[in-house]
């Protein structure tokens, strides 16, 4: 294991990133709801009987496994840059594309297909916790972009040949 792999800066970006987006997930407010007494006599709650703001992990079900995989990605980058894993992609290539799909994800269910249904869906808006998730997991793919650009140094081959 051979730690001076590891880009320092690179290393601060994507950690810092995968720990905000953690913390995002779990502990800040995704999602708030503006109550009005048409919610509270249709008892129209979508973070819960009571609760006026959502995290990112009481509101998707199924969604927040694969944000959590994803969050793992510049740790599982770093693993194998430090053990020097030999890949068929440059490393970091994956961990970009994984970010990219964390933001796609992120930005699907917040800003196009919100939370709730009908009438209800009009009352939420996004929280802080949402756009720290959001930028998060623009940091990540910038994270895994970054790290597989550093190791294209390839010749390049005359036309015509194999």
């Amino acid at each position: 294991m051979d730690f001076s792999r590891l880009d320092r800066n690179r290393t601060l970006l994507g950690g810092t990133a995968a720990i905000l987006f953690l913390v995002s997930i779990f502990l800040l407010p995704w999602f708030s709801i503006h109550v009005t007494p048409q919610q509270t006599r249709q008892d129209a709650w979508i973070c819960g009987t009571g609760d006026s703001s959502c995290t990112g992990f009481d509101t998707f079900p199924i969604l927040r496994w694969f944000l959590l995989a994803g969050a793992l990605s510049p740790l599982i980058l770093a693993w194998i840059i430090i053990r020097g894993h030999k890949l068929s992609w440059p490393p970091g290539e994956m961990t970009m594309v994984v970010g990219f799909t964390m933001m796609v994800l992120i930005g699907y269910n917040g800003i196009i297909d919100k939370p709730g249904s009908g009438v209800t869906e009009n009352f939420v808006s996004l929280d802080y916790g949402y756009w720290i998730a959001f930028v998060s997991s623009i940091a990540i793919a910038a994270t895994g972009f970054l790290r597989s650009q550093a190791g294209q140094r390839r010749e390049r081959k005359a036309p015509g040949t194999v």
